[in-house]
């Protein structure tokens, strides 16, 4: 049996849902009752139950801010709203604190009986994966390899006329590799698996299969609902994980190409080895979503070693000449005329870049500019580069290295970059609300991204992202105290469109959930 607990202010609900519908034959019995949200938060602290069951308008806590703290403190336990309004704000905002359902008063008992048969359904799945989590997956793994080897020989049947397919990687699976470790590299890549079942296994829509650095998404429903629901997932799958990475140097980049409908074993291994080789393509069509009939294994060139040579004398007479403004806008142009060419031969980029790297080195050493922890910095660069899956983090380790270069050869002016770092932290408090990016605010002080990074880094020892966290996280502090706002206006107010996404960040900054933080100030 699933525990359920049911959060109603009205004491005629609470005396009738207990006992008007019968819960057993569902599946769950009645763990608790209580009158708002704080009781039932109190209630939460002593006792572990699988879904609740709440009311929307309430005194003291509502039911969005009730469905906040939960998924914050207890991610497993599933929330459905109990509205007498149907109020579409509410069920969105309520998606956006997230909650699994939304269900109306004046529906009845049939629906309610409706929604807890299908949640029961889906608590039995996640039950199943993680009691059997690994050699779930290794079974799966196991026979699709089995199928793609030799799909003469496996006898599967087709229960639906065609089955859609798409493929999910992460860029830059290397190169975190390399960076971070195995261990950084599993705990997200269990992150995208479960959270993919969640999103289309659950729900019936498809199954998952976990196969080396890719996910294989098989779908059971039409192509375009296929295509919806994938395109969907993927779009909030990229901004689950934003809040994942540790730092702006951490790329958890994800791409996805969807292909055409399989009416059989041998289609479908087709379909898969074309999407494979499409991956091939992530050197220009990095962290994006395409479909089949985008992909044109005809459009892709490579790089000569005349134009190497070209390149090389072209970029090296703009370090001699000390140019480095010129010099990032040249490594731009070229980065967006490969991406538009699709110049997929990454050896041959990753080679080029490595050259390079090392010739500016040597034209360092020419000036009497060398360093130590320069040379070590070179060195490691030019074997993080041969880690690098995309011509977007090629380049973005380029553009880091000649702004280090150029601070050795300008031997750079402290007070203006005092200057620069004085506007910008002043533009982020102002702006603090608004969805401001690195990009934006490297524009209005008129400087690289890259170089304002470096400032951030060296002046104030923390990154971008840390320091608007902070600025947003002071300010979300403030309005906590003050009893007349909502966790959820907060959120906005602090410059967060999704108010899970803020109680997520806000508990790990603090160690507290908002609420904990009000509870604590007040007390």
């Amino acid at each position: 049996m699933y525990k359920l607990l049911i959060v109603e202010d009205e004491a005629i609900f609470r005396t009738v849902l207990p006992s008007i519908i019968d819960w057993n034959s569902l599946g769950f019995e009645i763990a608790g009752v209580c009158e708002n949200g704080y009781k039932a938060l109190e209630f939460l602290d002593k006792t572990e139950v699988d879904a609740i069951l709440t009311d929307i308008r309430m005194p003291v806590l509502n039911g969005l801010e009730l469905a906040m703290e939960v998924k914050s403190r207890y991610p497993r336990t599933k929330v459905t709203l109990f509205s007498a309004f149907n109020e579409f704000d509410y069920a969105r905002k309520g998606l956006e604190c997230g909650i699994y359902g939304y269900i109306l008063k004046s529906d009845g008992e049939d629906e309610i009986v409706t929604h807890f048969a299908k949640l029961r359904d889906v608590l039995d799945k996640e039950n199943q994966i993680r009691i059997d989590s690994e050699d779930f997956w290794r079974q799966r793994e196991s026979f699709f390899k089995n199928m793609i080897e030799s799909p003469a020989s496996m006898s599967v049947h087709f229960d639906h006329k065609e089955y859609p397919l798409a493929l999910i990687r992460m860029d830059e699976y290397k190169h975190m590799a390399y960076c971070s470790g195995a261990h950084r590299v599993r705990s997200i890549h269990e992150f995208i698996r479960v959270y993919l079942y969640e999103q289309l296994e659950i729900p019936n829509k498809g199954m998952v299969i976990s196969l080396n650095d890719m996910f294989i998404l098989l779908g059971t429903v039409s192509e375009h609902s296929f295509v919806q629901t994938v395109t969907e997932f993927y779009g909030n799958l990229k901004e689950e994980l934003g809040m994942f990475k540790k730092n702006e140097e951490e790329c958890l980049d994800i791409s996805c190409v969807i292909g055409s409908t399989s009416a059989n074993v041998q289609e479908l291994c087709n379909s898969f080895m074309s999407l494979k080789e499409s991956f091939l393509n992530s050197p220009y069509t990095g962290n994006r979503l395409i479909t089949y009939r985008e992909l044109d294994p005809n459009g892709k060139r490579i790089l000569t070693f005349a134009e190497e040579e070209k390149l090389m004398k072209e970029i090296m007479q703009l370090v001699n000449g000390k140019a480095h403004a010129q010099l990032i806008e040249y490594l731009e142009a070229l980065k967006n005329e490969w991406i538009a060419s699709k110049l997929t031969d990454l050896d041959r980029i990753s080679g080029f870049a490595v050259k390079l790297v090392l010739a500016i080195f040597n034209a360092l050493g020419e000036m009497g500019k060398k360093s130590d922890v320069f040379l070590e910095r070179t060195n490691y660069l030019m074997k993080e580069i041969s880690y690098c899956d995309t011509l977007g983090m090629i380049f973005k380790k380029l553009e880091a290295f000649t702004m280090e270069a150029f601070e050795l050869i300008n031997e750079e002016n402290t007070m203006k970059n005092r200057r620069i770092v004085d506007e910008a932290l002043a533009y982020i408090k102002k702006n603090y609300a608004e969805q401001i990016s690195l990009e934006e605010l490297a524009r209005y002080v008129n400087v690289h991204p890259v170089h304002l990074s470096r400032l951030f880094s060296k002046d104030l020892g923390n990154t971008f992202k840390y320091i608007l966290t902070e600025a947003r996280m002071e300010e979300a502090k403030r309005l906590l105290k003050d009893i007349n706002y909502k966790v959820y206006e907060i959120s906005t107010l602090v410059g967060y469109e999704k108010p899970r996404y803020f109680s997520e960040l806000f508990r790990n900054v603090t160690g507290l959930t908002p609420l904990e933080y009000r509870e604590q100030y007040k007390g």
